[in-house]
Order: structure tokens, then sequence, then C-alpha cells
């Protein structure tokens, strides 16, 4: 298991972007800004997005209020307006739980990581995935079709090459 500091999520909403669909319908998307892990990331979603994470995360953890669409006294609320209470929402959330939930995780497309908890920093690991693997020792296999295994030889290669030799000794005491 792989030990590190426990980094919360940096999110901020910082514009919108509009985007016209097949239908020739206008969506507006916030541009949603993830700095984790020393890795800086953005999402688009849309307010109906932000709606379904709300119900999804409101079933688990005690939430800050929704910030509504509309506005008492004008039918809509600015959208400058509507995309900062959206980021103070999500930023709210990050700091008032101990936990980051695999909700918040996905929503923000932070993968690699399982829900995260504060105090617990060995809770979080990294998903380690084989690369290279063999049934048999490669070094003992043999060809059964009388071809040579150019995948088994190419990663060999790659892993051992073959001409590389170590320094003998009149080499090295020859630099001195």
């Amino acid at each position: 298991m792989l030990e590190f500091d426990y980094q919360c999520p940096e999110v901020s909403i910082p514009s919108m972007e509009r985007e016209v669909d097949m239908s020739g319908k206008e969506k507006k998307l916030f541009r949603v800004e993830v700095f984790f892990n020393g890795r800086k990331h953005y999402v688009l979603r849309r307010h109906s997005d932000f709606q379904n994470l709300h119900r999804k995360l409101k079933k688990i953890l005690m939430l800050p209020e929704f910030p509504s669409k509309r506005n008492p006294h004008l039918r809509t609320k600015p959208l400058d307006q509507r995309r900062q209470e959206l980021e103070d929402y999500i930023q709210e959330i990050l700091q008032q739980n101990e936990t980051v939930p695999q909700e918040l995780l996905e929503f923000l497309q932070i993968r690699h990581f399982r829900s995260m908890s504060k105090t617990d920093r060995t809770d979080c690991e990294l998903i380690q995935q084989c690369v290279v693997t063999f049934s048999k020792d490669p070094f003992f296999l043999g060809t059964f079709s009388g071809l040579p295994d150019v995948v088994v030889d190419g990663v060999l290669e790659g892993l051992y090459p073959k001409d590389v030799s170590a320094p003998s000794d009149n080499t090295s005491a020859g630099a001195m």
C-alpha cells in the first residue's frame, strides 16, 4: 500500500461554455477545473448534472442547501451568480465532510483513487495494473510452431537489451 499526504481536490468553476447540440439547441456548460494530486484537468457539466450529484450525495451526506436556479425577485439568476454559487457549493462539500465520496470523485472525473478520508491517510492507494505478464518463464519457452515469438523477443529485448555489457576492469582503470 502506498502512503502519501491526503490532498483535498481543489475545485473552481471559472467560466461557462456554450454548446449547440444536434437539434440546434444551445446548452450552457459550467467549466469545472480540478487540481488534484499535482494534476489539473477540467470537466464540462450542466446545471442538471449538479442537481443529479446533489440527489445522490444527500442520501449519504449532510449537505449544504443546493443553490436555486431562480432568484426570488427575478425569473432566473444571472449565469455568473449561478456559477459562483455552484462553485461555493462544491467547495463547501469538500470542506465540511470527513470523506470525499466516490460519487463526487466520479463527477469530478478523479480516477484511480477510492473514496478518501481526511483522517485516514493510508485509506488512499493507487490502483496498479499489470503491464507485462507471462504464464511461464519466457527464457524457458520453446517455440512450438517453429516460428520465433516476436512479442516475447521484443519484450525481452526491451527489458534486457543484449548490447548492454558491464564495463571491464581495464576500461574503468584507464578512465581514472
